[in-house]
């Protein structure tokens, strides 16, 4: 039996959970949010402000603000759903990697920690070797629709030569916070003004270029990786969770990163926008013999990120300890038994 503590109770982390209390392998034993509103509030209490569900059954456990407290709890596995930034959630690994509590998170940066934070990866390495646990970043994307499946559907082919990952997200069906994540309502200057502070665009897309390369053997040395932001701008009147789109007015945006060496080439391409049209994941290796695989209609970012946080979870105890990435773990495989409520 995995006993799990989840940290950071935004709507990621009350859905995983949500699903830890309901798989039969695993006891939710602790949750964790420094937010003082959030404080000694149950499961159920913000599941309900969050989302609210007729299945839920009653989970009485309440939210502490102490990390220190629950990373001690007797935890087998802490799942971070905080930062997107390796440096700012590294305080939060180390507290559960010293009390010997294997770590995943959903933090894009630690997809590939290398490629911004090498000297910080190193740390958190050797510290998750000492006490004999591992740690790993992951999540729909980054962690495997834009890269790890790409790198597995390179398995069936003896040369690739580029690699192109599309991914085209309908943010109309997902969540409020996403929406206001890529812009949604705003006018290009905003969005502009936005970009350029830094509070705008996905997290984690070069982690994504660095990780397909060194899955097909090839080194991206930081900063290497080119990436751009535009905004996606609506003709027509859109409803979205936060009102009206005006036609003018930005609907989502669309971000791109390339990185090249003699031998590959590596394309991504992700939007997200309110009302976009055919929404789908596309990958497309290039060489002696092309593979093109799509998903109609694309993965569901929400949901499928919970399921790859639980389901690569119940991996990492038989790995050997370390940092870790997708390209150490087997195919997790989807392990879960719902948990006998009568």
């Amino acid at each position: 039996m995995m006993r799990v503590v989840v940290v950071g109770m935004g709507s990621i982390g009350v859905a995983c959970a949500r699903a830890v209390a309901a798989d039969a392998d695993m006891d939710l034993v602790g949750l964790v949010d420094v937010d003082p509103v959030k404080a000694g509030l149950t499961l159920t209490d913000l599941a309900d402000q969050i989302d609210p569900s007729e299945d839920d059954q009653h989970i009485p456990l309440r939210i502490s603000p102490w990390v220190e407290d629950a990373a001690a709890s007797g935890a087998n596995l802490a799942i971070l759903t905080t930062s997107s930034h390796f440096d700012r959630m590294a305080p939060t690994l180390k507290a559960f990697l010293e009390h010997g509590v294997h770590v995943v998170s959903s933090c894009e940066e630690m997809a590939w920690p290398w490629y911004r934070h090498a000297d910080l990866a190193r740390e958190m390495d050797e510290l998750a070797q000492a006490h004999r646990c591992c740690a790993l970043g992951t999540g729909v994307n980054p962690g495997f629709v834009m890269d790890s499946l790409a790198v597995a559907l390179s398995t069936a082919v003896r040369r690739v030569n580029s690699v192109r990952c599309v991914r085209r997200v309908e943010a109309g069906l997902r969540r409020l916070a996403l929406q206001a994540k890529i812009g949604a309502t705003l006018t290009t200057e905003q969005f502009q003004q936005r970009a350029a502070a830094g509070k705008m665009g996905h997290q984690g897309l070069a982690e994504s270029v660095a990780l397909v390369a060194a899955g097909l053997g090839h080194e991206v040395s930081p900063g290497a990786v080119t990436v751009a932001l535009e905004p996606v701008v609506t003709s027509k009147p859109l409803t979205s969770a936060l009102g009206m789109i005006e036609p003018g007015r930005v609907s989502g945006m669309r971000n791109t990163a390339h990185w090249a060496d003699d031998h590959l080439s590596v394309d991504m391409d992700l939007a997200m926008a309110v009302g976009l049209e055919e929404p789908k994941d596309f990958i497309e290796l290039g060489g002696p013999v092309a593979v093109k695989f799509k998903v109609i209609c694309g993965l569901p970012g929400d949901s499928a990120t919970v399921a790859i946080l639980l389901n690569t979870g119940r991996v990492l105890p038989s790995l050997a300890p370390g940092l870790k990435t997708m390209l150490d773990l087997p195919p997790a495989g989807c392990r879960g038994r719902e948990r006998n409520t009568i």
